[in-house]
């Protein structure tokens, strides 16, 4: 007993010992890093750089995890990001970091090829219903942001915010570039897509919540049941991939990190080229995505391959940076007129969505809180808000675990479904038209 004792004073020592360190690393990286570089005594190493971007955005995902995703870490890394620039951050920070300028796009090519190989087509017409009434929240915001947000805001305006305002993060990548030196709008297509959380968030639970009782009502009074061999209850389980093997796959030994990331980058390669085959009506990036499904469908490419390139991690950190490094140029005038035009363009997309969305899921036969809650699923912004929400709501209300399953049976599928539907594939399709339609 003495030994064990003696054991884990031991270990609560060597404890003490590593927060000790971690301390003193924690002090020495703010003097010199932080306090240091702002009083202009220090400047920044490709090193440092690299670490202070890196901190925003650890910060902004702990964040987000503390508040349940109600807070989203973009959100906050966007501010710790702009308070960088006001304070000691210098303007070229994603440079000093090592990353090229050309680099980012090349990469935002890769995980749009990698968000194709994850399209699973029969979940879609398995989920049609859902697919429409996701499509007509979409149509909704495209129609209220692209009339009356253009009489209020201009043209130019609306047309940069409604892609992103569609649930995608690559949309809002996407319309940055054709902002070109316009700073205020190339800064309002990343806002919107950071900001619309906020409304996104709260609304979609609200009435997922409210589907939830109304699911539970049912199931006490016996008229809906659990389905015992669901599948679709399983976030553990796999959906089956129709898959037609046009391709001879790379023997086994030969596959590795490097084979992985050669077929992204020879489905890359051949979306620019079919862009300029398209005269540039459609862009790049949705190439890439009808690409990425389709050779994964034909067995060219594996699905999600980024991550069995072990290289989706790494991609997204230098996304991010670049994301926020473009806040640079913000200043409090320009973030003041940020917030105002983020006000109408929200309150559009919103009535947009409801006035769409909810007639069609109603004639579809689902209920006013389902249809509005798969329609804000592009407010909501997708993956993992989507399972998040879902789950949270059947939490909520919910006594027992056949209640909590019967409640998640029926709502987690449609939701994800519309997530993917919105924020990965329907709103790059969405920007590259508003591209070809505004901006060619």
């Amino acid at each position: 007993m003495e030994n064990m004792e003696v054991i884990q004073e031991k270990k609560n020592n060597y404890k003490s010992i590593g927060w000790l360190i971690i301390i003193l690393s924690v002090v020495s990286i703010f003097y010199f890093e932080i306090y240091k570089v702002w009083k202009g005594e220090n400047s920044l190493t490709t090193q440092s750089a690299f670490l202070l971007m890196l901190i925003c955005l650890i910060v902004g995902e702990i964040i987000s995890i503390k508040t349940k995703a109600f807070v989203p870490s973009m959100f906050v890394s966007a501010i710790l990001f702009v308070l960088g620039f006001w304070t000691f951050f210098p303007k070229n920070i994603l440079q000093l970091g090592g990353v090229a300028p050309n680099l980012p796009t090349f990469l935002v090519m890769l995980m749009v090829v990698h968000l194709g190989t994850m399209l699973n087509i029969q979940e879609l017409i398995n989920q049609w219903r859902t697919v429409l009434v996701t499509l007509g929240g979409m149509l909704g915001i495209l129609i209220a942001i692209l009339t009356v947000g253009s009489l209020i805001l201009g043209v130019d305006t609306a047309a940069i915010a409604a892609p992103p305002l569609t649930g995608g993060f690559v949309a809002a990548l996407m319309m940055q570039g054709a902002a070109g030196d316009n700073q205020h709008l190339f800064i309002l297509a990343m806002a919107v897509y950071v900001l619309q959380g906020f409304i996104g968030y709260p609304l979609t639970s609200l009435c997922l919540k409210k589907e939830g009782k109304d699911l539970i009502k049912k199931y006490r009074e016996g008229t809906l049941k659990l389905d015992n061999d669901s599948t679709s209850n399983s976030k553990n389980k796999n959906i089956k991939k129709y898959k037609w093997d046009l391709f001879e796959k790379i023997p086994t030994k030969y596959q590795s990190d490097f084979t992985n990331i050669f077929t992204m980058v020879v489905l890359v390669v051949l979306s620019g080229y079919l862009e300029i085959i398209s005269a540039g009506y459609i862009s790049k990036f949705v190439w890439a995505l009808i690409l990425g499904v389709f050779a994964a469908a034909l067995g060219f490419i594996e699905p999600q391959i980024l991550i069995k390139s072990r290289s989706m991690g790494f991609v997204y950190t230098i996304i991010m940076m670049f994301v926020f490094s473009q806040l640079n140029s913000i200043t409090p005038e320009t973030l003041v007129l940020l917030l105002k035009d983020f006000a109408i363009l929200i309150v559009l997309a919103t009535l947009g969505i409801a006035i769409v969305s909810i007639p069609l899921g109603r004639f579809l036969g689902w209920s006013t809180a389902m249809s509005f809650a798969i329609g804000l699923g592009s407010l909501a912004g997708g993956f993992p808000a989507s399972y998040v929400l879902s789950v949270e709501a059947a939490k909520v209300v919910s006594e027992t675990e056949e209640e909590y399953k019967i409640v998640e049976e029926n709502i987690l599928p449609k939701t994800l479904v519309s997530g993917f539907v919105s924020a990965t594939s329907g709103s790059v399709f969405i920007a590259g038209a508003v591209l070809a339609f505004f901006f060619k």
